[in-house]
């Protein structure tokens, strides 16, 4: 199976970092590794290939104590099978920003020489700053058109990754985005199968909210194919931040608190604001998205450490009004000797990412 994979390569021979396709023999088994780097914690997956699908091999997470990043990373990729696995990472915020745009039918090379001189007409950043470059979505297109993904990260944030995973006794195998990388796992295992959920003909359309500690990322894809994305900034921190408030307590216990579904009573006043908040921008993008399509959400899956709040995961349905669940991209896949399911299963919800960065073979 051939799947179209978008990221940003380390600068060698080109001043960009391009988005590429890669392909795998089908007899090779060397394992990639996905390295989420956030803000209190780094989740590591590690997958191989195997000729009747994708199995895991290892699976961490990994807390950053007392802002020691680098060590976070250390002690992680000491879990993986193998010394010397360069890590797949991506970036996700302030400073990144991914594009929809429907260009004319072209090559893909004629492509990225007319976007390498039109790159001001989508980004708010200096040329000078910023990787960036283009990828064909869909090459049949419609209306003489191509749907087009254009990407740009500031050259500051790659570089500080790069440095960053250098001080760790790492070399980077390539940085991509993190809502890339989670449309990266549509694209390689599918849309999760939702029981129960009726099979409408003509085009499905998705979401994916994930929810980090400080911004909560958007992707819509429709038929497994990324049609829309935003950051919204408003994430797990927010939430605890009211908790601590309301509750006078400190923000580790704060943090404690939230994610006991126990107590999800108690906080709901709580947090009752910031939820809206994020729901109001929430609401909006979908209903920009179907203005532009014509086309509804038929599901909206959740991920990132801020979902294991039970009075998000209660509001967001009801409040949206769309069929919602906790993604669990990992029972897509195969599971390795050794590994338990029920401790996978519980901490699923936190790897999408990391998931969808491994898949990049």
């Amino acid at each position: 199976m051939v799947h179209q994979c978008f990221y940003f390569m380390k600068e060698l021979t080109d001043r960009y970092f391009p988005f590429i396709k890669k392909l795998i023999p089908a007899q090779s088994v060397r394992p990639s590794v996905g390295l989420d780097i956030g803000v209190t914690s780094c989740r590591m997956v590690e997958v191989v290939k195997r000729s009747d699908g994708y199995e895991l091999v290892r699976w961490a997470i990994e807390p950053i104590v007392a802002g020691d990043v680098a060590k976070a990373i250390r002690n992680i990729m000491s879990k993986t099978s193998q010394p010397n696995l360069y890590p797949v990472t991506g970036l996700t915020g302030k400073g990144t920003l991914i594009r929809f745009v429907d260009m004319p039918k072209m090559t893909l090379a004629d492509l990225k020489r007319s976007f390498s001189f039109e790159v001001d007409k989508y980004f708010p950043f200096p040329k000078d700053q910023i990787f960036t470059d283009c990828h064909i979505i869909d090459p049949v297109g419609k209306d003489n058109k191509l749907p087009v993904l254009v990407a740009a990260a500031k050259k500051e944030l790659i570089n500080d990754r790069i440095k960053l995973l250098g001080d760790a006794g790492l070399q980077v195998d390539f940085v991509t985005l993190n809502s890339i990388a989670i449309a990266n796992v549509f694209d390689v295992l599918g849309s999760p199968k939702v029981p129960g959920e009726a099979v409408a003909p003509g085009p499905k359309a998705v979401g994916v909210l994930d929810v980090g500690e400080i911004v909560s990322n958007l992707t819509i894809l429709v038929d497994n194919r990324p049609k829309f994305n935003r950051d919204i900034f408003i994430g797990g921190r927010d939430f605890t931040k009211s908790i601590a408030t309301a509750l006078r307590v400190s923000a580790d216990e704060a943090e404690k608190i939230k994610q006991d579904p126990q107590r999800a009573a108690e906080i709901s006043g709580a947090v009752e604001a910031a939820i809206f908040d994020l729901v109001s921008e929430l609401r909006l993008s979908c209903d920009y998205f179907v203005t532009e399509t014509n086309l509804s959400l038929s599901q909206l899956f959740l991920t990132g450490g801020g979902t294991a709040m039970e009075n998000l995961k209660q509001s967001l349905p009801k409040q949206l009004e769309i069929p919602t669940h906790q993604w669990d991209p990992i029972s897509l896949l195969k599971l390795g000797p050794g590994l338990s399911a029920s401790d996978v299963n519980a901490k699923s919800g936190y790897l999408g990412s990391a998931l969808g960065l491994a898949l990049y073979f």
